[in-house]
């Protein structure tokens, strides 16, 4: 089951204003599984209503609301004196007004696309972190300004060393101040002489400063310079010496007088606001901003020199497990470590950043082709791959990287990390430990699925759903003893979808909860009819997906809905791949226990091909096991499928359960189950699966084959 992020009173609160109540509630869920609270509001003006009185870290904007767009509302709040991050997302692909949203403030800007609600926690936790980086940096820039006036009120009660260098004599005279900044006790009536000076000068620093007091004594050229001195062993500090020149009477050089500034802490806050800036304050690699100005620049001199830029979008897998397991600590240390191990990987001319969470970006510059680009990834994903140690315990992850080259995959910075993006989720749904290339087929596909997802939160309520019925027959006596519900979208477009082209994506975004809630409702309610109308009463068999059965109280939900349509627990059956039910036997154990004191019966569906144990199987109150259609539509030509399911059918006989074979198209696959002792099955040979008028009557009239 889903590992979800303990909520607490300190979690930080985020602002979703979107009008799409069923999309408000999706990122509302999934933000609550990664810790994060949620104050909800469909329209503008209730959303200011509330700012009044409230202080978010972060709002999530719909561009498009019923009283006004997103660029009036952050007008409104500016007005209000209200400054607070925030992210814009809508379900329309447009570059003019992502530019646009950026330039009144916008943190990021998301498409509603198929990967919109998986990428959403990363992305709100990235702004609430770089929010408060840029708070840091607020705070550094004030400090920085306060020092600056402390500087400017202790130069004038001469809180700096002056000094006067007579060229002619070579004498050197130093105010007290200066001793003290050189790290010298004023009453010391050591000589001090250019000897003395030049040695506590840093050996990077000497040939500068030799150069602009030579041009002052010979040229009579003032200065103004930066060095550092070594004030003892351990330290070092920085200054600042400007110089003046006077001549004598002939013109020639004779003083060169001046003043020296400590200007180590100043030199600090300034270092520390271009760390904050432009570096990952975890591992110290490059940020976003960074890495968007790098690859710029690595764009522009590809484009002169004809050469390759690689972007290689890196996304660890598992990441979000080990870090609700063993905690932020060992995250974070994992974190540093696969930094270091990345940096090992490219050469002082690339570029390596970190996106945040577990995003990385290796930039590749003056690479020719793609095999060079290939080989860095593959040593990436080995790399990444090997075990980690935290606090003596083994950890392992892995990575799946999408790859994006210039100029094949565009030609700007935006367009290249996108399409980099776009094919890591590729590769993470091929195979995770591996890496993609983009491809122009991949835009087409996600061009299709952002067509299916935006119209499946409208396809319930436009009844674009129904249901089909294929009979379940006792081979024997030709009786229909069940039947099972399945389910059809008839799409306005693309026209009539089987489940094996949309079920995937519904998966992914958590629609499929309330898809299955009206599968299981419509298919009892239609059983219930049939009975009613004094139709043979038959068992109806409704599929449950892996997420649906993680869903919280599962069997309460069952149970409303058979009560809610009057149909009999003992005339629904509910069938679970094992894929499902392995994945927390134990609880699993617990939940279909509950379901079956109810009078439910259940079903392993596919049975064969996922990888359960006799030993677990006998836990699982399972009243019947369906032999998977991959190894009826061979059974009778090799010899590998009859064995197998020979072999299902005698375990499901040991274990006194009920075996049904589904895929049934010949009469003599139908024999040669039958000979076996497999009675129950289904598939085109005795019926394809029809709307519920026709169900009706082949209830009412029987089947013929």
């Amino acid at each position: 089951m889903t590992e979800t992020t303990q909520i607490t009173p300190h979690s930080p609160q985020i602002l979703i204003i979107e009008d799409d109540t069923t999309c408000s509630d999706l990122m509302e869920a999934t933000l609550a599984k990664n810790g994060f609270y949620c104050h909800c509001f469909t329209g503008g003006n209730d959303a200011l209503a509330w700012l009044a009185d409230n202080v978010p870290a972060m709002i999530i904007l719909d561009y498009s609301l019923p009283d006004m767009n997103g660029a009036l509302l952050i007008e409104r709040m500016h007005n209000l004196g209200m400054v607070i991050p925030f992210i814009m997302v809508t379900g329309s692909d447009d570059a003019n007004l992502a530019v646009q949203m950026m330039k009144v403030g916008a943190c990021d800007y998301l498409l509603k696309d198929a990967t919109f609600y998986e990428r959403l926690p990363a992305v709100v936790a990235r702004t609430i972190h770089e929010a408060e980086t840029m708070e840091r940096l607020r705070r550094a820039e004030q400090s920085l300004r306060l020092s600056e006036a402390r500087l400017a009120r202790a130069q004038k009660i001469a809180h700096m060393g002056s000094w006067e260098w007579n060229v002619q004599t070579g004498e050197i005279y130093w105010s007290n101040e200066l001793y003290r900044i050189y790290g010298l006790n004023p009453s010391d009536n050591r000589q001090i002489n250019m000897k003395l000076v030049l040695g506590m000068v840093n050996p990077e620093d000497i040939a500068d400063l030799k150069k602009v007091l030579l041009d002052a004594s010979k040229y009579g050229k003032p200065f103004n310079i930066v060095y550092r001195i070594t004030t003892s062993p351990e330290s070092e500090i920085v200054v600042n010496c400007h110089g003046d020149v006077e001549w004598d009477e002939k013109g020639r050089t004779r003083l060169v007088t001046g003043t020296t500034l400590d200007i180590t802490e100043r030199t600090k806050a300034e270092s520390e606001i271009r760390q904050l800036t432009n570096y990952d304050t975890l591992t110290g690699l490059p940020n976003r901003s960074l890495l968007h100005d790098r690859l710029k620049l690595a764009i522009a001199q590809a484009s002169r020199e004809h050469q390759l830029v690689g972007v290689l979008f890196l996304d660890l897998d598992r990441f979000k497990s080990i870090n609700d397991t063993l905690g932020h600590r060992a995250g974070d240390l994992l974190l540093k470590t696969i930094a270091m191990r990345l940096s090992s990987c490219i050469r002082e001319s690339d570029t390596l950043a970190r996106l945040g969470s577990d995003e990385f970006v290796a930039l590749l510059i003056g690479v020719n082709t793609a095999e060079a680009i290939s080989t860095v990834a593959n040593k990436i994903l080995a790399l990444v791959s090997e075990p980690i140690y935290i606090d003596g315990q083994e950890t392992f992850t892995s990575g799946s990287i999408g790859i994006a080259v210039y100029p094949m995959d565009g030609d700007d910075s935006y367009t290249l990390l996108k399409h980099a993006d776009l094919a890591m989720y590729q590769a993470k749904e091929l195979e995770r430990n591996n890496f993609q290339f983009f491809s122009s087929e991949m835009n087409i596909k996600m061009v299709e699925r952002m067509l299916l997802e935006s119209s499946m939160r409208k396809a319930l309520e436009r009844e674009e759903f129904f249901l089909v019925y294929q009979p379940q027959v006792d081979a024997r006596s030709g009786h229909i003893t069940g039947m099972e519900a399945l389910l059809r979208w008839q799409h306005p477009e693309l026209g009539l979808l089987t489940p094996d082209k949309f079920i995937y994506l519904a998966e992914e975004n958590g629609f499929i909860i309330p898809i299955g809630e009206w599968v299981l409702q419509t298919a009892c309610r239609q059983n219930r009819a049939w009975q009613k109308q004094g139709l043979p009463s038959v068992r109806v068999a409704v599929n449950l997906s892996a997420k649906q059965f993680g869903q919280y109280h599962l069997d309460e939900m069952v149970s409303a809905t058979l009560m809610e349509t009057g149909l009999e627990p003992k005339w629904l059956e509910l069938e679970i791949t094992e894929s499902a039910i392995m994945k927390n036997a134990e609880q699993t154990a617990i939940i279909l226990r509950k379901l079956k004191d109810m009078g439910i019966s259940l079903a392993i569906d596919d049975f064969g091909t996922g990888y359960s144990s006799l030993a677990y199987l006998k836990l699982f109150p399972i009243s019947r096991l369906k032999i998977d259609r991959s190894f009826v539509q061979d059974i009778t030509t090799n010899q590998d499928d009859a064995a197998i399911a020979e072999t299902i059918i005698s375990m499901a006989q040991a274990l006194k359960l009920n075996v049904i074979a589904e895929g049934v198209e010949t009469r003599a696959q139908m024999e040669l189950l039958s000979f076996n002792n497999c009675i129950e099955m289904q598939g085109y040979l005795f019926s394809r699966p029809v709307p519920a008028e026709q169900f009706a009557e082949l209830l009412h009239n029987g089947l013929e084959y």
